[in-house]
């Protein structure tokens, strides 16, 4: 994706592990990174720092339009079908502090 493609807003897909229904995955679908945890805010906390020092290192790197790829089509049907999810304060208050990322939207296919 070029640079003056890239979107600021990046979407969380949440769903249950499928090698252990006790955790949960959040995965970033721009991007195709996940993070796996055992509640939906430690999940989504982890993905924003990983998703945070991904875009930084590419950003440094000059490899940025690199990284910006999306998720298999599997996980954007899931999204289709999924319903918004309203992260508590504490995670909504965790920004990403890389650029081009202003907003993060949150669903839940559970």
């Amino acid at each position: 994706m070029k640079a003056s493609q890239r979107k600021d807003t990046l979407t969380f897909l949440l769903y249950p592990c499928e090698e252990n229904p006790d955790r949960v995955v959040a995965h970033c679908l721009e991007l195709d990174v996940v993070a796996i945890e055992n509640t939906m805010p430690k999940a989504i906390l982890l993905l924003k720092e990983l998703v945070e020092d991904l875009l930084t290192a590419a950003e440094q790197d000059g490899t940025i339009d690199q990284v910006y790829r999306p998720a298999p089509d599997k996980y954007w049907q899931m999204l289709a079908t999924a319903r918004p999810y309203l992260a508590p304060p504490r995670v909504k208050q965790h920004h990403i502090k890389a650029q081009p990322v202003r907003r993060v939207e949150y669903a839940m296919a559970l």
